[in-house]
This record gives C-alpha cells, structure tokens and sequence, in this order.
C-alpha cells in the first residue's frame, strides 16, 4: 500500500477543522523534534519519513485553512490527527461535565463532540486501510 495514500476527508465543523490544524501543527512540532534529537538516538532517523510527514501535514494544513469542506487526508499522518481530535473530545466532554452553571447549551456541546468523534472514527478507519493485515 502506498504511504503516499490520501483519502477525501469531510471537515463537518468549525471544530473539526481547529482539531485538525491543532494535530498539522503536532506533527510538524514533533517531526522537527525528533530530527533535532536524532543525533543522540541509538538507532537510526529516516530523514527522508520525517520530511515527507512534514510535507504531508504542511499540505492539509493549507487545504484545512483555505476552507475546504472535503479535503486530501494523508493517511501517513492520520495517526497523530487522531490524537488531537481525541484531545478536542476530552475538552468538549470535560465542559459538558464542568460547565455547573450551564454557560453553553448541552446540545452545543454535545454536537460539537459528536462531530469530533465521528471524524476520530474516520481517521481510525483511514489507519486500518494503511495497516497491512
């Protein structure tokens, strides 16, 4: 299966699209990390992985800022995508649980989150069609 594989991705929300960009920017922090670190590792950095996921995430990042409503998911870079989403879950549930005075309507809260997990189900299902069985 090619690590280039992409797959046309609904980005149903405000957000959805914060979630999104926020896990853009996780990679690209995390790939420069890592080849900053590289020199002290044991085993070896594939260079040339890292600046593809960078390129990767750089991509949908534009398509994610331009508006898109359908973009081009780099399925490469799903897995931390998923991430941030989930993080973006935790915050939304974490609001509904906090929120004593009901400073938000519940059902805001509740569709924002239930946006959120049903692409948190769409990424995962573009992480299986790249992991080989």
């Amino acid at each position: 299966m090619s690590q280039y594989m992409t797959v046309e991705f609904e980005v149903n929300s405000p957000a959805v699209r914060d979630a999104l960009l926020d896990g853009c920017a996780s990679v690209i922090k995390l790939e420069k990390r890592d080849r900053g670190e590289s020199t002290d590792r044991v085993f070896s950095f594939d260079a040339e992985r890292s600046e593809r996921r960078i390129a990767l995430a750089i991509g949908f990042e534009e398509q994610l800022e331009a508006g898109y409503r359908v973009a081009d998911l780099p399925v490469e870079v799903a897995d931390r995508l998923a991430t941030s989403v989930a993080v973006a879950i935790a915050e939304e549930m974490t609001a509904l649980v906090c929120d004593a005075d009901e400073l938000q309507p519940r059902g805001l809260v509740v569709r924002r989150a239930a946006r959120l997990m049903q692409t948190l189900v769409a990424l995962d299902g573009a992480i299986e069609r790249l992991t080989p069985r």
